[in-house]
Parts: C-alpha cells; sequence; structure tokens
C-alpha cells in the first residue's frame, strides 16, 4: 500500500485516524453504554457531551445524572462531560 494519502489525495500525509485526533470530536448521550468501549478503541480525549435536548426522547433533565451512572472511568466522565467541551471552545 502507498503513502496516508495514495493515488487519490497524494497530498495528504497523515494517517486517516492522525486527522482524526488532531481535527475530530464525537459526541455520546447520556445512556450509550457502548461508549465504554469506544473510550477503549480511540481514547477519552474527543469525546463530548449531548442531552440530544429538545427531541421528544431526550434524557432531559436528567441527563447529566444518567451519563454519571455509566460503566466507565470517573476520569473519562470528567472529560467528556467538560474538559473535551472546553478545549473544543477553546476554553481550555
Amino acid at each position: 500500500m502507498g503513502a496516508p494519502g495514495d493515488v487519490y489525495a497524494p497530498e495528504l500525509k497523515m494517517a486517516p485516524s492522525e486527522y482524526f485526533k488532531r481535527q475530530c470530536f464525537v459526541s455520546a448521550e447520556c445512556d450509550e453504554v457502548p461508549v465504554k468501549y469506544v473510550t477503549k478503541a480511540i481514547g477519552d480525549d474527543r469525546i463530548v457531551f449531548s442531552t440530544d435536548f429538545p427531541h421528544g426522547d431526550s434524557k432531559f433533565p436528567r441527563a447529566v445524572a444518567s451519563f454519571l451512572e455509566l460503566p466507565i472511568a470517573e476520569e473519562s466522565k470528567r472529560k467528556i462531560l467538560w474538559d473535551n467541551c472546553a478545549a473544543y471552545y477553546g476554553l481550555a
């Protein structure tokens, strides 16, 4: 296999995963238990929290309380609820 950009995008010099880590974020809703697998696969630095409000199936106003019950590390919870969001908006 050729370089990361191969023949279709030769100007791309990094692997796709490196571009993701540099510039992408994904969100997790409060009851998405599979987030524990996502944190193991890509880490917890690029995940932010979403309540899905005002949709009818939103868990608001118990969204944060529900998220805190997920089976992930306390440090990951803090990063997803606050640290990563602050970094995204340039507040950290």
